[in-house]
C-alpha cells in the first residue's frame, strides 16, 4: 500500500493486485501505484499479442516509460499534459524499438490506463488517461460508475446501438481493439478530469477483471474496509470466475485528512511535559522534605 497526505487535506490510499490467472502461461499485465511529486500515480497496462514474451515486455516497458517520465516532473505541472506526454513518449519508444520483422508480424500492442490523483485548488481530483480497454471505475457512496469507454470494435457497435450492453461480454470480437500503444507511430489518448470526495474509491483494471466480474460485484467488493482487502477480494472473485485472462487491479481511496503535528507544536508539547514533570518533582521533593524534617 502507498499513501500520500498533505497537512489539512484528505489522504490518498492505494493498493493493487496483478495475477496471470488460471488459463495463461505468462502474465502480460503490469501495474504500478505509488506517490510521486505530481500526486498518487496509478497505472494498469495490458500487453496484447497472444502467448508470447513480447506482450509481457510491452506492458512492462509502457509502465516503466510512463513512470520514469512522470517522476521527473515538478508538483505543479499540468496533470493532463503530463499524462499525454508520458503516454505519447512511451508509444514512440515502443514503436521505435519494435521494428524487427518478427515483432511487427505479431503486431504487439498494449492497452493502458493511467491516473494521477492529487489535491488541486478546487479539491481532490483524478486525472485519467487511457488507450485500449483497460478501464477506470468510481465507487461513490456504494454506487459504481464507469469513467472510461473501451477503444474496441465492440464498443463501437454498442455506441451505434447495434448490440446491447449484455452482448458486449459474449461477443466474439470483445478483445479486438481499435486503439492501442505500440502499433502505430502516433496514438490518440483520451484524458478526463474527475472530482473526488472523501470516501470515493477509484478502480483501474484490465479486462481480466471486468470481463469476468459483474459491475454489481465490483461495486460491492470495491467498497471493502480497506483498499488492500478490496483489491484482493476482486482478484479472488476473478479467479473464482475462471481466471481466463491476466487480472490487474489498482485502487485509490480518498480518506479523511491525517493531521500531522507541526514540528513547532511537537517541541512546545515536549517543553510543557518537561515543565510539568519538573514541577511535580519539585512538589514531591518539598513534601518529602517537610515530612522528614518539619512534620510533628
Amino acid at each position: 500500500m502507498s499513501d500520500s497526505a498533505v497537512l489539512g487535506k484528505p489522504t490518498i490510499l492505494s493498493a493493487g493486485e496483478c495475477d496471470r490467472g488460471k488459463m495463461r502461461q505468462v502474465n502480460q499485465d503490469s501495474i504500478l501505484h505509488l506517490n510521486i511529486p505530481l500526486g498518487e500515480l496509478l497505472i494498469v497496462s495490458d500487453g496484447i499479442g497472444g502467448e508470447n514474451a513480447a506482450g509481457v515486455s510491452s506492458s512492462k516497458r509502457v509502465v516503466e516509460q510512463i513512470y520514469s517520465y512522470l517522476l521527473d516532473l515538478p508538483p505543479l505541472y499540468e496533470a493532463d499534459k503530463a499524462i499525454r506526454e508520458a503516454v505519447t513518449r512511451a508509444n514512440a519508444k515502443i514503436t521505435s524499438d519494435d521494428k524487427q520483422p518478427e515483432v511487427l508480424q505479431m503486431r504487439i500492442g498494449t492497452a493502458v490506463a493511467v491516473a494521477i490523483v492529487r489535491q488541486e485548488a478546487e479539491g481532490t481530483c483524478a486525472w485519467i488517461g487511457y488507450v485500449g480497454d483497460c478501464r477506470a471505475y468510481l465507487v461513490r457512496a456504494g454506487r459504481l460508475s464507469r469513467l472510461t469507454f473501451d477503444h474496441s470494435g465492440v464498443q463501437s457497435l454498442l455506441n451505434r446501438s447495434l448490440i446491447t450492453p449484455e452482448e458486449v461480454y459474449h461477443h466474439p470480437d470483445t478483445g479486438v481493439l481499435t486503439r492501442s500503444l505500440g502499433v502505430e507511430p502516433e496514438v490518440e489518448i483520451d484524458i478526463e478530469k474527475h472530482p473526488l470526495a472523501v470516501g470515493d474509491t477509484l478502480v483501474l483494471c484490465s479486462d481480466g477483471l471486468w470481463d469476468s466480474v459483474s459491475d454489481k460485484e465490483i461495486e460491492r467488493m470495491a467498497s471493502g474496509a480497506t483498499v488492500e482487502s478490496s483489491a484482493r477480494d476482486l482478484l479472488d472473485r476473478a479467479l473464482e470466475a475462471g481466471g481466463r485472462d491476466n487480472i490487474s487491479i489498482v485502487m485509490a481511496r480518498v480518506s479523511e485528512a491525517r493531521v500531522v503535528p507541526r514540528k513547532s507544536d511537537v517541541q512546545t508539547t515536549l517543553l510543557k511535559l518537561v515543565i510539568v514533570v519538573f514541577v511535580m518533582a519539585a512538589i514531591g521533593l518539598g513534601v518529602l522534605t517537610y515530612l522528614t524534617f518539619f512534620a510533628p
